[in-house]
């Protein structure tokens, strides 16, 4: 059947065209001069065939022109809100459709046309924003493993909102780079949540533990969020913290301990009310009196002031400046020292400070342990 013979058709007419013929059809068109015979004929016929009954013989129309910029647009159009078999090769490529095109068709589609739309190739910031704001959990998942896609921290913003209490979608979430840390803060304290009542929790903390143990959970979340941010980020985040009143003396405390003197001196500037870069010179210079009136401002406890002090002397020892974190041995070591000295009753120490720092320094000693077998690990798999 020619192109000749599918115009003259009536729309009665039983067709009968084979897939290679309609594929021939698409390619003729596309290789056509614009505005030839061929060209307005070939358009004509497979303006046709779109009301053709066999989905088979759209699919391959649409197979050939889903990926042309010089494809016809009404064509196109037609197929992208044909049936899903057609329409999604055309709505995964076609650059014929516009970006309102997109957002309409998403809006209106089922799950399938929605992971359509959200492969695309190079998906502008207004189509993601659209996707984020209404598209279904598996769209938004194929969104988020599209990484030509321009979603901008706003839309991150919104699907986290969406999805907090959907695990597998915080999990990429989080994976992903461009999410602010208080966003991913929030995201992995609502897992953390979900530990209260975890099979293993239950079965290995005793219940007079797990209140400790779900705490201790959230200040690791926090120094390990801490450790990968920039120094620039880091100011913001101290400051959720704070408003949400999680910037215990507990976690500043355990901060020191792990070495984390960025977030320290971060975490002072913030509850003292003092510019970070001025604070770290303040860390690094100062006499013991001013620093504990550092101390004194940002409303640190009396009973802590001792550890601080302490520790404070020993970075200063190891030649810390609070503008970058220790290495774990460095860490450790700390950790050891402030404890040996906080245990000597001439000090006047108090206790829970020494029962908090004797925890923090088993954690410390476990991370240096994993780490040094990590690396041992990966040392052995380099030389394999």
């Amino acid at each position: 059947m020619t192109e000749k013979d599918i115009l003259q058709m009536k729309q009665e007419d039983e067709r009968s065209l084979d897939i290679q013929a309609a594929q021939d059809f698409a390619e003729r068109y596309l290789a056509a001069e614009q505005d030839s015979q061929e060209w307005t004929s070939m358009a004509a016929a497979l303006t046709i065939l779109l009301d053709d009954p066999s989905r088979i013989i759209r699919k391959a129309i649409a197979n050939v022109l889903a990926a042309a910029p010089n494809a016809p647009g009404h064509v196109v159009r037609c197929l992208a809100s044909d049936v899903d078999e057609v329409a999604i090769p055309i709505l995964k490529a076609s650059p014929i459709l516009s970006d309102a095109e997109l957002v309409d068709l998403f809006a209106e589609g089922n799950e399938a046309v929605q992971a359509a739309i959200a492969e695309r190739a190079n998906l502008s910031a207004s189509v993601c924003a659209a996707i984020c704001e209404v598209g279904s959990e598996s769209a938004c998942s194929v969104l988020l493993r599209n990484s030509s896609a321009q979603v901008l921290q706003s839309s991150l913003l919104r699907l986290a909102q969406r999805f907090e209490d959907r695990p597998d979608m915080c999990d990429q979430l989080l994976r992903t780079r461009d999410l602010p840390l208080s966003t991913r803060y929030e995201l992995l304290m609502r897992l953390a949540e979900n530990l209260d009542d975890h099979p293993i929790v239950l079965e290995r903390v005793p219940e007079n533990q797990r209140h400790t143990f779900l705490s201790d959970a959230e200040d690791k979340v926090v120094l390990r969020l801490a450790l990968e941010a920039g120094l620039e980020d880091l100011p913001d985040f101290v400051e959720h913290l704070r408003i949400n009143g999680k910037l215990t003396t507990r976690l500043l405390l355990r901060a020191v301990c792990c070495g984390r003197m960025r977030f320290f001196a971060a975490a002072l500037a913030n509850l003292g009310q003092v510019p970070l870069p001025r604070l770290c010179k303040l860390l690094v210079t100062v006499r013991r009196s001013a620093l504990q009136a550092i101390l004194r401002k940002a409303g640190l406890p009396l009973k802590s002031h001792q550890a601080f002090l302490l520790a404070i002397d020993v970075a200063r020892q190891a030649k810390a400046d609070f503008t970058y974190d220790l290495a774990l041995d460095e860490a450790r070591l700390l950790t050891e020292t402030l404890l040996q000295e906080m245990q000597d009753g001439t000090l006047g120490a108090d206790e829970d400070v020494i029962a908090f720092l004797r925890r923090f320094a088993i954690d410390v000693a476990r991370l240096e342990a994993r780490m040094l077998v990590k690396n041992n690990t990966l040392q052995v798999t380099k030389a394999a």
